[in-house]
């Protein structure tokens, strides 16, 4: 796992001027992902995207039973012709939206259900006009939450082809779907699109020449037609770098008066926020476009015109334009943005606020932001756990002094490298503050784990996650919804569909507290079989790791494969043990009428499953610090705890 910095300080060093490749395009990445899975053959994919979100489009098709293998800078994928399998447990998505609609289309030529699931944020993003689409031909699709969202389950069905309609009006990704399984129908496919809106249509360009590259027939006009009958074939194919990352640095070239050029970007690419490059044009700048190149030189007097301008083609390079009329003679318009409303966090309210915070007036209608330029000055600025926001405000702390971008990591949705990328660029630029501090605290019950680190994390000021809280939680929705522990699949079933949040100590459930149910003997007695199922700890891992990641400072995490699975590159790693006699004493203090022997037999009996166990077992990392608790109070185990955190510099 890539650490990241807590926050990084923007440094105005002067005009920035060099020559950069951005990363491969995550939108053309996770499309030749699925196409080449559904191929006939192998295919191998060059300069492809490794970020979080193509990672997301990996794992999902594997778990379909693709086989994606890198090497180097190549991706090998072997194809399925058209035939995916069901996996007994639900997709994971994680926070990629490209995955999410993608996949629920291609689920539909799986050989049974496929349920799909992303994070808390993915499941605030709309999914129904696929579903619709999806449903109008035949096959089905249960929502198993909220109506609308994920997670959803699709049943299979052969699709007939024909025409389908669906509602482009939110996202072209419902239709980009659609688009990718129909070479599959029965017969040709027409989509068309509701009221004949189908924002962002250049993506659907993008999905139709992948889709040709790879040997399908399919045109893109007032409507979508896919020819059956031209399956997809593996090949060799090259991925272009990502317009949507190359807006970044040619903005920064454009608000310090420099120049800079993005290679890896062929003169004939239909990347959507290649629009942008006709933006910066009205704003002043020139522009050069070689075969395989484009420099943007800042205008010669070193003033950027306002503009008024439709980004509705380019919705995703907005946000750095929005950042570029910062610095304009006078008040830009920026229309056409209502499905930015409906991306990782709402972003025309998200760019109002923080454009505000740099001195600027903002107006925001339904699809539109007036920037009206004003006194600037630095600020924090807020990223809302989206990768364009961080990137896009990090240009005007080029300009402005003392501009701070909380949660850098969230960059690596799409771009991990792209703070580095920026210090190369313009050396001096960036400096990154302290890293968030992670410290793992493991051992068996009855050790101190959450007394210690409850203190320890108070006295250092991070948050503490005890993760078997977690796996408590996941055990008394099993418990609630009935079905038995000794049948996995259901087992699995209700943990990826149950609503765990850890907040302010408290386990919650459907943001209900049930902090007291995870403790009762019920739920004690039968964590241990739900917590061996492989697919129930991926998933808890998923959300310890999601909820660490939202720690300004780090964490102090207890568990037990804290140090061995979850976090192997935490910064301190801490084994607590003590004698079998001493942790039933404990425990029983814990609960009126105990009996200690009863409880040392129950301690010892966790202790040999929980050590047995194939999947991430109970077990002292080779770099943790071991301490016996036996005979020490919780006040001097925290101090020897305290003494090895202060060495870690």
């Amino acid at each position: 796992m890539e650490r990241f910095p807590i926050d990084v300080t923007m440094v105005p060093v002067g005009p920035v001027r060099g020559t950069i490749r951005p990363p491969g395009s995550k939108s053309i990445t996770n499309r030749a992902f699925l196409v080449a899975a559904l191929a006939d053959g192998e295919s191998r994919l060059e300069g492809w995207l490794d970020a979080d979100d193509t990672q997301a489009m990996r794992t999902a098709l594997s778990a379909l039973g693709a086989e994606l293998a890198p090497e180097g800078s190549t991706m090998v994928v072997r194809g399925r012709s058209g035939r995916l399998s069901a996996p007994e447990e639900a997709v994971d998505v994680r926070s990629s939206g490209t995955t999410a609609r993608f996949i629920t289309a291609a689920a539909a030529l799986a050989d049974g259900p496929v349920r799909v699931d992303g994070s808390a944020q993915l499941r605030r993003r709309p999914i129904e006009p696929l579903v619709v689409a999806l449903r109008s031909a035949g096959v089905g699709v249960d929502y198993l939450v909220a109506t609308g969202a994920l997670p959803i389950c699709v049943h299979p069905a052969p699709l007939p082809g024909g025409h389908l309609a669906i509602d482009a009006s939110v996202s072209s990704q419902f239709a980009s779907g659609l688009m990718l399984v129909s070479p599959f129908a029965e017969r040709d496919t027409e989509i068309d699109f509701v009221d004949g809106v189908a924002v962002s249509r250049t993506y659907l360009e993008t999905t139709a020449e992948v889709m040709r590259a790879f040997g399908a027939s399919v045109s893109v006009d007032e409507s979508v037609s896919v020819g059956s009958g031209r399956q997809y074939v593996g090949r060799h194919y090259e991925i272009e770098a990502d317009a949507s990352a190359a807006t970044y640095p040619l903005v920064a070239g454009a608000i310090t008066g420099g120049v800079v050029t993005v290679i890896g970007i062929p003169a004939a690419s239909t990347q959507a926020d290649l629009g942008v490059l006709d933006v910066l044009s009205a704003m002043g700048c020139t522009v050069d476009r070689r075969p395989t190149s484009i420099t943007l030189s800042a205008p010669s007097d070193g003033k950027l015109q306002p503009v008024d301008v439709d980004l509705s083609l380019a919705p995703d390079g907005a946000l750095s334009i929005a950042v570029a009329c910062l610095f304009a003679s006078g008040p830009s318009t920026l229309r056409g943005l209502s499905t930015l409303r409906f991306k990782e966090t709402d972003r025309l309210t998200a760019l109002a606020t923080e454009l505000g915070k740099l001195g600027a007036d903002t107006t925001v209608t339904d699809d539109t932001i007036v920037v009206v330029p004003g006194a600037p000055s630095g600020a924090r600025i807020t990223t809302y756990d989206d990768h364009r926001m961080a990137m896009a405000f990090s240009l005007a702390g080029l300009v402005i002094p003392e501009v701070v971008i909380d949660d850098p990591g969230c960059v690596a949705k799409t771009w991990p490298g792209y703070w580095s990328a920026l210090e190369e660029l313009r050396p001096g630029s960036v400096i990154a503050g302290p890293t968030a501090t992670i410290v793992a605290i493991d051992g068996p019950g009855g050790v101190g784990k959450t007394t210690v680190s409850r203190t320890l994390a108070e006295k250092l000021g991070l948050g503490h996650l005890d993760t078997g809280a977690f796996y408590r939680g996941a055990t008394a929705a099993v418990l609630r919804s009935g079905v038995s522990i000794s049948d996995p699949v259901a087992v699995v079933d209700v943990v990826h569909r149950a609503a765990l949040t850890f907040r302010d100590g408290a386990m919650l459930l459907d943001e209900v507290d049930i902090s007291d149910e995870i403790r009762s003997s019920s739920v004690t007695s039968a964590v241990s079989a739900v917590a061996a199922i492989p697919e129930v700890r991926d998933r808890m891992v998923q959300l310890q790791r999601r909820w660490v990641a939202h720690q300004p400072k780090g964490a102090v995490v207890e568990g037990r494969d804290i140090g061995t699975v979850v976090f192997p590159d935490a910064d301190l790693k801490i084994f607590l043990t003590a004698r079998p006699d001493v942790r039933a004493r404990r425990r029983a203090g814990e609960v009126a009428d105990a009996d200690v022997g009863s409880i040392q037999r129950d301690l010892e009996r966790r202790d040999r499953a929980d050590s047995s166990r194939e999947v991430s077992p109970l077990r002292a990392a080779d770099d943790a610090v071991v301490i016996d608790t036996s005979d020490l109070p919780m006040e001097g185990v925290v101090e020897v705890a305290l003494s090895h955190v202060a060495h870690l510099g």
